[in-house]
């Protein structure tokens, strides 16, 4: 089925508008009514006619922002290739996405505790590329032995108490003297 670019438009403007509203009210309280009321829509068949349900229309959200997040992080690695500059990158490009995109990044942690089907692709954004990158720079000799999985859930939890980008570059230089030292 051929999507008109109006049809497009209209599907942005929602999915932003429940965004934005995922991330002052919190999943639970968001509402159709609530998206119609901050998006100024005129009715929620609005977004009836574009989203099955209430579940299409959150599927929809984290895709986008991930998305987002995934564009920005492609953007900062790109011409990257030391293991260990890809995980200075990674780190305060994450602390850097908390301050570009706090509404995106706030909808996917929202979504994924309300949608628990949902939750395998907020802990593959979370730690998934993470992880890959430390065990590939493991197998290429770069970084020690170290169980993969704790220390990217380690430095995601790091990341989330950031605060600004001076935050950032001391945790990108803590967590790759844990990684080559």
């Amino acid at each position: 089925m051929q999507v008109t670019v109006t049809e497009a438009a209209r599907r942005k403007q929602i999915t932003e508008a429940a965004t934005e509203v995922i991330a002052r009210l919190g999943y639970a309280r968001t509402s159709f009514a609530r998206i119609v009321e901050h998006a100024g829509l005129s009715s929620t068949r609005l977004i009836s006619y574009h989203f099955k349900d209430k579940n299409d229309l959150m599927f929809a959200v984290l895709i986008t922002a991930v998305g987002a997040a995934d564009e920005q992080m492609t953007q900062r690695l790109d011409g990257t290739t030391d293991r260990v500059d890809m995980l200075r990158v990674y780190i305060e490009s994450q602390v850097d996405l908390l301050r570009t995109h706090p509404d995106q990044v706030k909808a996917i942690r929202e979504i994924a505790a309300g949608l628990p089907d949902l939750a395998p692709v907020q802990e593959d954004f979370r730690t998934g590329r993470l992880a890959r990158q430390l065990q590939q720079g493991q197998r290429e000799g770069v970084f020690r032995d170290f169980d993969v999985r704790v220390m990217a859930r380690t430095i995601a939890n790091g990341i989330d108490g950031a605060d600004d980008e001076a935050y950032g570059r001391e945790l990108a230089a803590l967590f790759i003297r844990a990684c080559v030292g």
